[in-house]
């Protein structure tokens, strides 16, 4: 890639979408360094060797599985000092062996690219999606459940941080109550006294 900003509109939608394994194999020499790393929630691919040839083993294996995958860059951002790309994209991806409607997905790519010879080569690929997008991939039907329960998480950590913030106050209430409490004639209770004085709760 000469001008990733712009090239990669073109380069990775061929390389999500395409439907013919020899363009892929090409597609992933040409773009890919030979020691890519690559990361996805189901997958992971160290940097070696000859590590692009196990991600294009990863890339035609999804062909497989979901040949008529679409993939569209909705957003790109460029970090050209450290040549780092971030991409939003919208995704179709329906295993052929599961007969139920299709779901888009959306998901962040990360990408690290490296120079040489004036083109720019992907060195680093990052997957990243929300629970309910990654079972828009795998089960769509169970998508609106995994969405229910994140809401439901959400919701039991508000109730419990009312319930901490209840208890902690009634607890800061009552430490204030003992030590207001305190007889100052007993032996110690100044210095007892004054040491709370000087801690967050005798403030």
């Amino acid at each position: 890639m000469e001008n990733p900003e712009n090239d990669l509109y073109r380069v990775f939608p061929l390389l999500m979408s395409s439907k013919d394994p020899t363009v892929l194999h090409k597609a992933m020499e040409r773009f890919f360094t030979p020691d890519v790393s690559f990361r996805h929630p189901l997958s992971v691919v160290k940097s070696g060797p000859n590590s692009r040839q196990t991600l294009f083993g990863v890339y035609e294996w999804y062909r497989i599985i979901s040949p008529g995958t679409v993939a569209i860059i909705d957003e790109l951002v460029y970090d050209r000092e450290k040549n780092i790309v971030y991409m939003d994209v919208s995704q179709t991806f329906h295993l052929r062996f599961i007969p139920v409607p299709v779901r888009s997905s959306r998901l962040l790519i990360r990408l690290r690219l490296v120079e040489r010879d004036n083109h720019f080569y992907i060195k680093e690929q990052e997957d990243f999606f929300h629970p309910d997008d990654l079972m828009n991939c795998l089960f769509p039907p169970l998508s609106p459940v995994v969405a229910f329960f994140l809401q439901l998480i959400a919701i039991a950590a508000l109730l419990s941080s009312k319930i901490y913030s209840r208890l902690n106050a009634i607890w800061l209430a009552l430490f204030r109550i003992s030590d207001v409490g305190a007889s100052p004639g007993r032996p110690g209770d100044n210095h007892v006294n004054e040491a709370r004085r000087n801690t967050q709760y005798g403030q």
